[in-house]
């Protein structure tokens, strides 16, 4: 019997979703919570920009990595038992975060929490779909990704406000807590349905995602320390190049595949991919020079950096309602077009701030990022799921999050390799470029394919 259809009381039925909501909200908040955090880690562990941004960008890899994985291996364990596997192993993760004595064990607890959410976010969509009766489903999965789009949005925010007042590893301590207390909502509240597959993991398909998704990080991150024209560069480039061939020869052959190579002949799963892509590339990228230049150019406290991406979130949180009930009506084409042509906006707001000095136009296009952050965030991912059978609907949110999370860890490497490369003004000049280019190659495939065969509506 599934949860479902289980005798589930309302009261239950709310405990649960809180408890569910806050392992997801706790998977989303610490995606960006540690961009604030990144220049006091850098100045207290005597590290630099290029270093630290590994924090991020090793906790993205881990997402790429166990991304599907964890979807397959909630289908074949059981998605409750995985989940409270994953909630716990986060805790312990956060707790060697904030206890780290430098940074090489930093960025070895992120990238363990970064598996951790990968069980997170696979997990909480699917129980919190099954938890509720046929008619409640949709609302449901609607208010859980309201609550992961304010919890990407406010992570700046909140660290704004942690860091000064009680240090980096505040960051990390706050999950323990929340963490704690949302594996007791799940453990008292939420059913167990029984595992839907017994077929066998696809562990070939696994390893070779693995090495390639970490072949292309390093292959983006290495050269701003030992130049493009070195052997462990070229070596990581080859790797990938042979990862990518290799993966689709064995996904093919597969009798159960962890990538269903034959779903991404489809345009509009293309464009949802594309879509969660860019999307990270650009708001991790973003949030990683952003937080060091206001505070390096303009003199901006931790405090008043927070408060100033609060124009992001606040943004986020107004608009992410109103973008659901367009996609309802309409479909999600038309929010992923104009979301990227907003973040275009934002990209234009950023050229000119660092090419002027001007504050001002920097908080202007703060509004506008967090306008495209709301029209692209919920419809990508139900545009991967409206290009799928029903039954591939756990592959198409373990392959949309894996490309999200793939953008933001090379996003935040090339962002992080610009930023260093000149002073604060010109390297935000440089990081810009890149922004904007990423928004309009991201706003230009929608459209096109938005026009073709198959579009979303």
């Amino acid at each position: 019997m599934s949860v479902a259809q289980a005798d589930v009381s309302v009261g239950r039925r709310t405990g649960g979703f809180i408890g569910l909501a806050t392992a997801s909200f706790l998977g989303c908040i610490d995606l960006t919570i540690v961009s604030t955090a990144l220049p006091s880690i850098t100045r207290e562990l005597g590290t630099t920009i290029g270093t630290s941004q590994l924090v991020l960008s090793g906790f993205l890899t881990a997402l790429a990595m166990f991304m599907v994985t964890a979807g397959r291996l909630g289908d074949r364990r059981g998605r409750r038992s995985v989940l409270l596997v994953g909630l716990a192993v986060f805790v312990v993760a956060s707790v060697g975060a904030a206890l780290a004595p430098g940074i090489g064990w930093l960025i070895a607890a992120r990238f363990v929490q970064g598996a951790a959410c990968a069980v997170l976010y696979t997990g909480t969509s699917t129980l919190v779909e099954q938890l509720f009766p046929e008619g409640e489903r949709g609302r449901a999965v609607g208010w859980l990704y309201a609550v992961n789009g304010v919890g990407l949005a406010i992570g700046p925010v909140l660290g704004g406000l942690l860091v000064p007042a009680f240090g980096w590893g505040a960051v990390f301590w706050i999950n323990v807590p929340f963490g704690l207390a949302a594996i007791a909502l799940i453990v008292a509240a939420v059913p167990s349905p029984a595992p839907r597959s017994t077929t066998a993991l696809d562990v070939p398909g696994q390893a070779l995602l693995a090495v390639t998704v970490a072949a292309v990080v390093a292959f983006v991150s290495l050269p701003e320390t030992i130049g493009w024209i070195s052997a462990p560069v070229l070596v990581a480039a080859a790797i990938a190049a042979v990862g990518v061939i290799a993966l689709a020869a064995v996904e093919r052959r597969a009798d159960d595949p962890l990538l269903r190579i034959d779903l991404f002949a489809h345009p509009r799963f293309r464009a949802a991919l594309l879509s969660d892509f860019f999307l990270a590339a650009f708001y991790a990228s973003a949030l990683l020079v952003l937080p060091p230049y206001l505070a390096d150019r303009h003199g901006l406290s931790d405090p008043a950096i927070g408060g100033s991406l609060l124009l992001v979130s606040g943004t986020m949180a107004v608009t992410s309602a109103r973008v659901g009930r367009w996609v309802d009506k309409a479909g999600p084409a038309g929010p992923l077009r104009y979301g990227f042509a907003a973040l275009a906006v934002t990209a234009g707001a950023v050229l000119v701030g660092a090419s002027t000095g001007s504050l001002v136009t920097l908080l202007v296009g703060f509004v506008f990022f967090g306008l495209g952050w709301a029209l692209i965030l919920a419809p990508a991912t139900l545009a991967a799921l409206s290009a799928v059978p029903a039954a591939e609907s756990g592959f198409a949110i373990g392959a949309s999050w894996t490309f999200h999370n793939l953008g933001g860890a090379l996003g935040a490497a090339v962002a992080a390799a610009l930023y260093a490369s000149s002073d604060a003004d010109r390297g935000l000049l440089y990081a810009g470029v890149f922004l904007l280019v990423g928004a309009l190659i991201a706003w230009a495939a929608n459209l096109v394919i938005g026009r073709g065969e198959g579009a979303p509506a």
